[in-house]
């Protein structure tokens, strides 16, 4: 896939969902087609899928066949002002067909690894007069926001630890729950004081509190993007992700698994898939989804810290409400062209005015 526009596309005001029939896309779709009639276009490689999902969807939404894995159609992007992508990928060649065609760009993705790429792209869409937004969605994306929110209110802060629980309640889908999988014995780089630090997955554990879900919990270092992050966009010298679930016991007993070798176990095809049905299938347990920030520092020359967070249900919700309230904040004005996270030019409090507008019993913690 080239990254030269193509010549026959056409500036316009439609936004383009790819994966919009998917869990988490049609649920975007769902909440922006109200906000945009006649605007929103449901796309992905199976056309009969994106379809059914327009008609039911209604308000003049529209279907269209786009792979972003091949060569796109010289029409994929007709009309388009927005694409929104709710799949993962492998390489940058789709974002850069959309930078180079003045298409502004939407990722719900948490590769960090792909992220450098598209941070790669900065020049390419400056030219081109689109912009990137990356890091959409709770982890990456609420956990970004609140951080800057924390960053804020202090005046130097040394450390931000970010905890992330999760309901086993709570339906995932697949490609969360492989996401997940992969990343259990995962060996990766945090920022420690400034310096790349090699660290593994579930190899140390921090006792930390979510605002409104009791006192402080064991929760495990996991390899969210959002850590890899807002060291370098906030300027923080120490940033560390930690996961943990809504059972103590599960929490546990996951971490025991992973040191005794379950990830190695679940790299074999048979376990992998029992895994990965366990995982999508047998709810057990709460579907809490909650994100908390602690940071650590100096204001008015005295230590400080602070930790804020937010406490809801369903997480793939969540993400749909975070994603269609990003897109409407892009849309509302002509965005500054170049790559960006979601903590440099998203508001947080109308993201949270979204949530609590669909989840009455959101505990907010700012």
């Amino acid at each position: 896939m080239s990254a030269q526009p193509r010549t026959t596309w056409a500036p316009g005001n439609e936004i383009l969902i790819v994966g919009g029939y998917g869990q988490v896309g049609r649920a975007i779709a769902e909440r922006l087609a109200p906000l945009f009639p006649n605007r929103v276009v449901v796309a992905g490689r199976d056309s009969h899928k994106a379809k059914r999902a327009a008609a039911e969807i209604g308000r003049g939404t529209r279907a269209r066949a786009v792979d972003i894995t091949g060569e796109c159609s010289a029409t994929a992007l007709d009309k388009v002002m927005l694409v929104l992508v709710c799949l993962d990928q492998t390489d940058t060649h789709f974002v850069e067909y959309c930078l180079a065609s003045g298409v502004h760009y939407l990722d719900i993705s948490a590769n960090s690894a792909f992220f450098s790429r598209v941070e790669q792209l900065d020049m390419l869409a400056k030219r081109n007069a689109a912009a990137a937004t990356l890091s959409v969605g709770v982890a990456p994306g609420l956990t970004n926001l609140i951080a800057a929110r924390a960053r804020q209110r202090m005046d130097h802060v040394d450390r931000i630890d970010i905890v992330v629980e999760l309901g086993l309640g709570d339906r995932h889908g697949r490609a969360a729950v492989e996401w997940m999988l992969d990343n259990l014995d995962a060996e990766f780089h945090v920022r420690r004081d400034s310096r790349n630090v090699t660290v593994r997955s579930f190899e140390d554990s921090i006792d930390l509190a979510i605002p409104g879900q009791g006192g402080p919990r064991p929760a495990y270092r996991f390899n969210f993007s959002d850590q890899h992050v807002i060291g370098r966009t906030l300027d923080v010298p120490t940033v560390s992700s930690w996961v943990r679930f809504d059972s103590r016991t599960s929490t546990w007993l996951i971490a025991k698994s992973v040191r005794a070798g379950l990830a190695r176990l679940l790299r074999r095809r048979r376990w992998r898939k029992r895994a990965v049905w366990l995982f999508m299938n047998a709810h057990l347990g709460s579907d809490v989804c909650g994100v908390a920030v602690r940071a650590e520092g100096r204001t008015n020359a005295r230590a400080h810290s602070q930790t804020l967070g937010v406490v809801g249900r369903k997480e793939a919700q969540m993400t749909a409400i975070i994603a269609a309230e990003t897109a409407r904040q892009i849309l509302a004005k002509q965005p500054a062209p170049g790559v960006f996270h979601s903590e440099q030019v998203v508001a947080l409090d109308p993201i949270v005015r979204a949530l609590q507008a669909e989840l009455p019993g959101l505990v907010v913690t700012l």
